[in-house]
């Protein structure tokens, strides 16, 4: 039997199964010692070489984020990476990470080179970029990116427009009354969102006021510092939009430090909706990126052009805004 096959007799997804066969740090011990003791009663193995000589692929799809990557929180980045995994899993694939800073001497012709590649992109992203990842366009890869495809149509694409949920959550924001609302990037000021904020504001009838808003990095220490900051001008924000949801947290802890109340005196609202938005105190308000979907539309874009040489393609997602209780009416 396949992978499938097995992990449909333990009621289990591939993904976890290849991660408990592969142990994986993600899975249970309970779910682990449940898989090995079934593959050893049923004689499950997974022979790759032999999958190998038969296919000629090694079965191995690369999710790969550059050095310059900072739009996203590191968390979704491990959300989206555990997305993939599951969605790759599912077809007999594993999942090799490389995230954070890349070593490009080993980038192409890796001693167990990848079948695809899965790339999250950055504003400084280009074109000669993916083009030197995938050996000038033999390996199949899939981009991740914000709105639009790069100039490589050798590329299929998953473009995520955060627009649409920025735009709610400052309209949100607007309705409740308030005036002055402050923003927290996560360190890149020419990324698309930042570009975008000024004409946001105004069509929700606020005013961008650069000097409330402040490129602070990706950490929740970042967050708490720069909401700190924004929280000591002389007419301060009533409420903060940040970049991420870890960039949120930081802003929530800095409220609290100052014996304030969010959302009683300041609003926070983050972006990405990640697991932790709906446990942080209070439950946060958030820009929701559906992270399985993103995932399973990278991994289906990269697979379908390895095994049936499908053309490039180019899909588009959206976000939009989850209300929770880090938002309320200013004072």
């Amino acid at each position: 039997m396949n992978i499938t096959e097995f992990a449909n007799l333990l009621n289990l997804s591939a993904g976890t199964v290849s991660r408990a066969l592969n142990d994986r740090a993600e899975v249970s011990p309970r779910t682990r010692k449940l898989v090995l003791e079934k593959a050893e009663e049923l004689g499950f193995r997974r022979n790759a070489n032999a999958r190998r000589l038969v296919t000629g692929k090694n079965f191995l799809i690369r999710l790969e984020c550059p050095d310059t990557t900072h739009v996203l929180s590191d968390r979704y980045l491990v959300e989206l990476a555990r997305a993939v995994e599951d969605a790759v899993g599912a077809h007999g694939y594993d999942l090799q990470l490389r995230l954070g800073t890349r070593r490009r001497e080993v980038a192409i012709g890796d001693s167990m080179p990848a079948d695809g590649l899965i790339l999250v992109s950055s504003p400084d992203t280009t074109a000669a970029e993916v083009e030197a990842l995938t050996d000038h366009g033999a390996m199949p890869v899939v981009v991740i990116c914000e709105v639009r495809p790069l100039d490589f149509p050798a590329a299929s694409y998953v473009c995520l427009d955060t627009i649409p949920g920025v735009g709610e959550a400052i309209k949100k924001l607007a309705e409740l009354g308030h005036k002055r609302v402050g923003y927290v990037g996560s360190g890149r000021p020419g990324s698309h969102v930042r570009a975008t904020l000024p004409a946001i504001f105004a069509e929700a009838g606020l005013v961008w006021d650069d000097e409330l808003a402040i490129e602070a990095g990706v950490t929740q220490e970042q967050g708490t510092q720069a909401a700190l900051q924004l929280l000591s001008h002389p007419s301060p924000p009533t409420a903060i939009f940040t970049r991420t949801d870890i960039l949120a947290a930081g802003a929530i802890q800095a409220v609290y430090s100052l014996g304030l109340n969010v959302p009683a005196d300041v609003s926070v609202i983050g972006h990405d909706n990640i697991e932790i938005a709906s446990l942080v105190n209070p439950p946060l308000t958030t820009v929701a990126i559906d992270i399985p979907q993103v995932g399973a539309a990278a991994a289906n874009a990269v697979l379908a052009t390895i095994e049936h040489k499908a053309a490039p393609s180019v899909q588009n997602l959206s976000t939009h805004l989850i209300v929770r209780k880090s938002a309320a009416a200013a004072r």
